[in-house]
């Protein structure tokens, strides 16, 4: 009997747990799960359990759309699953898109990313309701680097620190997600440095093969695997709406372009 990627998934935050001896709370995280969406009184709050998340991964891995989000952690007052993370505001029991800017400008990625067409490009910025309800009911992956309880912004020494540290770990569970055609990484390129290690021939798209740009790019890819991956910002980066929503459209330009190049990467 195949062992499950969830199974997988709470093995390796056993080891955590163990490695940092419950002197520190685990933030699991992993594969979406996409059972039905209930509010509980008791903690204010919505939550959710898996359901058929790991055969929906697989359909849409086969689609060349499987996305993981490679995050540092999060800021929060307790551990929690964020595999159950659903976007909405919590303290309201109706169902209503929370406005954080971490989800706002995650989920609109996301849509963006998931309803690329088989030529690459990507939709315009979407509505809130369309985003939310992608993000909300699609299976994707959000893999943070560090899994301790963060405290306010996090450096990229503490964070190294803790990738140094957890390492074959991480490693372990990027690799549950191999099937998948999408990465967005959100830390600085430290996903990248990881991926790297897992696919040696991962290596930045420079249009035009302008090697003496000296850019930051935004695109990275695996010829051999067939993935990309976004080198992106992290969501709760501070700008204006403005800002916000031309960012999007950079992204999208980048994707584009990328495709423009290889019209045939996903097949």
């Amino acid at each position: 009997m195949n062992t499950t990627i969830h199974q997988q998934e709470n093995d390796i935050f056993k080891e955590y747990n163990a490695e940092l001896h419950k002197s520190l709370a685990v933030v699991q995280d992993g594969l979406h799960y996409l059972g039905e969406l209930q509010y509980s009184n008791d903690k204010n709050c919505w939550g959710r359990e898996p359901e058929d998340e790991e055969n929906l991964w697989q359909q849409i891995c086969d689609k060349n759309r499987g996305l993981v989000v490679i995050t540092k952690d999060i800021n929060d007052d307790s551990a929690w699953d964020i595999r159950m993370d659903h976007g909405l505001k919590n303290g309201c029991k109706k169902k209503v898109p929370t406005n954080h800017l971490f989800y706002r400008r995650l989920r609109t990625w996301i849509y963006g990313l998931l309803s690329m067409g088989t030529d690459g490009k990507m939709p315009k910025y979407p509505e809130v309701d369309m985003a939310q309800d992608l993000f909300e009911n699609s299976p994707w992956v959000r893999v943070n680097l560090k899994k301790a309880l963060g405290c306010g912004s996090i450096s990229n020494k503490e964070l190294q620190s803790y990738i140094n540290r957890f390492r074959p770990l991480l490693l372990r569970q990027i690799q549950l997600y191999k099937e998948a055609s999408i990465y967005l990484d959100c830390t600085r390129r430290n996903g990248i440095s990881l991926l790297k290690e897992l696919y040696s021939d991962l290596r930045p798209f420079i249009p035009g093969d302008n090697i003496t740009s000296g850019e930051d790019e935004w695109i990275f890819y695996s010829e051999n695997h067939r993935f990309i991956v976004v080198n992106s910002y992290h969501p709760s980066f501070r700008c204006s709406r403005e800002k916000e929503i031309e960012y999007y459209y950079d992204m999208k330009e980048a994707v584009e372009q990328f495709f423009k190049e290889y019209p045939n990467f996903f097949g």
